[in-house]
């Protein structure tokens, strides 16, 4: 039995009846997320406060004690309860935080308290419900609210009176344990098949695998007078002294104590997903992650903030309110915007290696690049259509990939000209109308142009002409092509003849042109003043050959060996040089006779 002073202490609560306008704690709190009749509660958050998904919170209404005073830096918070002036959060984690009102230890948390999975607030006394279906309790304990019973275990969830508590167990029996004036904790016999609970100031509540509610306790507001037919019911919650319950359809049910408008339910309010009750007040969790807030508001406890949306779940404390406010999702990944130097030509080659600079950036009020883990640069190495490949986390965990295809060609393009008619390699004739062609090759990217200059024969002797190219990635590549412009060797005697071993043999021929243009006569006359037409019989001594003007011809006379064989065949070859150039070469052979 509570004293008078504890009574008294800035609660103005009394022991007599429960009247309205009675402060008390919201008492409504769940282990689990509080869905269908009939479904399962084991789990580890609030009940009726919504889906538990991790985030801050807020606060509003009565701070006269801090309670709305979130600590600094709490994160990572699944489930909320609030106490008469106290408030208390369930983080990821599994430990416990607390703030506000200390008279009685309240918000001392019991050290090492770790693996919590769901958490309820008396007036002055806090419920913890470990993974391993024990509960843990602190606070005041006049009259045994946080003494356990003894043996206790397989508990799902909790809740927690204005001096009493609860424990729903697995086999869907209820345990109840502290003040029992008004027999708040004298379960109704044969109870069975409870999913969840939840606790006023004097009274309880129990929801039913079936969707029907029992309740018991004090009922001077008719708080635990259940409306008649009552069905379908997916959520409790218990204030002062009156009573909530969320149906399936998403609508709210309420009764009891109503002179302040907290068993008033607003006109029209639909799509709730959760539900709490405080002192005099009554909250509503939207579908959409808005609060609806109706009742007692002389603290402001019933004015929800102006923008609060994303919240995951609700508390009512005595006079003020909780709500977790879901941390932002990011669910997209970064995405790359790659740039690339030096940039490419028109054909989209380079004739570099290339860098290319990924520049990620995550959604618009996404979390953000993690600049340690995502590939800012990369450079190709190696010839020919490349792809580069990256990646890039953001501090939400997401990974974006990307990829950039670059065309790098190096190498310039090989040149091997040929000239066109010829005489042999690189020897045409005088006169004639000569085609260079530059026969350009590329294997990486192609060739882009090519081109040879004129081929000049009008002139006898060396010359040179350029040829260049340049591939499809801008590499040049030029060569010099040396040529000869010369004559074919014409009318040459004797052919096939046969002649004895040490005879002396005539040896006459021309030089013409194209178009059998004959060499002109000063050439002629340089060529035999400077011996450059030279006839060889075998592998003997070169012999000078003389120009005649008068029949325009060059004779050279040659010996063959008397050691050569009956039979053979010798060899005869002329070579015309100009300059150190040859201009003119022929061939014919003799028969030595028997």
């Amino acid at each position: 039995m509570m004293t008078q002073s504890k009574m008294s202490n800035g609660a103005g609560f009394r022991t007599g009846a429960v009247a309205a306008g009675l402060v008390m704690i919201v008492g409504l709190f769940v282990a689990g997320p509080v869905g269908p009749a009939g479904a399962s509660q084991v789990g580890a958050t609030v009940a009726g406060s919504g889906a538990g998904a991790s985030g801050t919170v807020t606060g509003w209404g009565d701070n006269s004690q801090g309670q709305t005073t979130v600590p600094a830096g709490l994160t990572d918070v699944t489930a909320i309860a609030a106490g008469l002036h106290h408030s208390l959060a369930l983080k990821s984690d599994g430990t416990v935080s607390a703030w506000g009102w200390n008279s009685d230890g309240q918000t001392t948390v019991p050290p090492g308290l770790t693996d919590v999975t769901a958490i309820a607030a008396g007036l002055y006394h806090s419920l913890a419900l470990k993974s391993d279906g024990t509960v843990t309790a602190w606070g005041w304990n006049g009259d045994g609210q946080t003494t356990v019973p003894p043996g206790l275990t397989d508990v799902t969830a909790i809740a927690a009176g204005g001096f009493h508590s609860l424990a729903l167990k697995a086999d869907g029996t209820v345990t109840a344990w502290g003040y029992n004036l008004y027999g708040q904790t004298t379960v109704p016999e044969g109870l069975t098949d409870v999913t969840a609970i939840a606790a006023g100031l004097y009274h309880s509540l129990a929801l039913k695998a079936d969707g029907t509610v029992t309740a018991w306790g004090a009922n001077g507001d008719g708080q635990a007078t259940v409306p008649a037919g009552l069905t379908g019911v997916t959520a409790i919650a218990a204030g002062g002294a009156h009573s909530l319950a969320l149906n399936n359809d998403g609508t709210v049910t309420a009764w009891g104590a109503n002179a302040y408008g907290q068993a008033t339910v607003p006109v029209g309010l639909t799509g709730v997903t959760a539900i709490a009750a405080g002192i005099r007040h009554s909250l509503a969790l939207n579908s959409d992650g808005t609060v609806t807030a109706w009742g007692d508001n002389a603290y402001g406890q019933a004015t929800v903030p102006v923008g609060l949306t994303d919240v995951t779940a609700i508390a009512a404390g005595s006079f003020h309110s909780l709500a977790v406010v879901a941390d932002a999702t990011d669910l997209a990944a970064p995405t790359a915007a790659p740039t690339q130097s030096p940039v490419a030509n028109g054909a989209g080659w380079n004739t570099t290696d290339v860098t290319v600079d990924w520049n990620w950036s995550d959604e618009a009020g996404g979390s953000g690049i993690d600049p340690d883990n995502c590939t800012t640069t990369s450079t190709s190495t190696g010839e020919g259509e490349l792809t580069l490949q990256a990646t890039c986390l953001d501090l939400a965990g997401n990974t974006g990939d990307a990829d950039y295809t670059v065309k790098v060609d190096t190498v310039a393009p090989a040149l091997a000209p040929t000239l066109s008619p010829n005489l042999g390699g690189t020897l045409v004739a005088f006169g004639a109308t000569v085609t260079a062609t530059p026969n350009a090759s590329d294997e990486t990217s192609g060739i882009a142009s090519s081109s040879c200059g004129a081929v000049d024969t009008s002139t006898a002797g060396a010359q040179t002409l350029s040829c260049t190219a340049t591939d499809v990635a801008g590499n040049p590549t030029s060569v010099t092509v040396d040529y000869a412009v010369g004559f074919s060797v014409t009318k040459l005697s004797p052919t096939k003849a046969k002649y004895k071993a040490g005879s002396t043999i005539p040896v006459k021929f021309t030089l013409t042109g194209a178009g059998g243009q004959p060499i002109s006569a000063d050439l002629a006359a340089q060529l035999s003043s400077d011996c450059g037409a030279t006839v060889t019989l075998a592998d003997q001594a070169p012999v000078c050959a003389v120009y005649d003007p008068a029949k325009a011809i060059f004779i050279a006379t040659v010996r063959s060996p008397k050691t050569l064989a009956a039979g053979s065949t010798v060899p005869i070859t002329i070579t015309v040089t100009l300059d150190t150039t040859t201009i003119a070469t022929g061939a014919t052979s003799i028969t030595i006779a028997k």
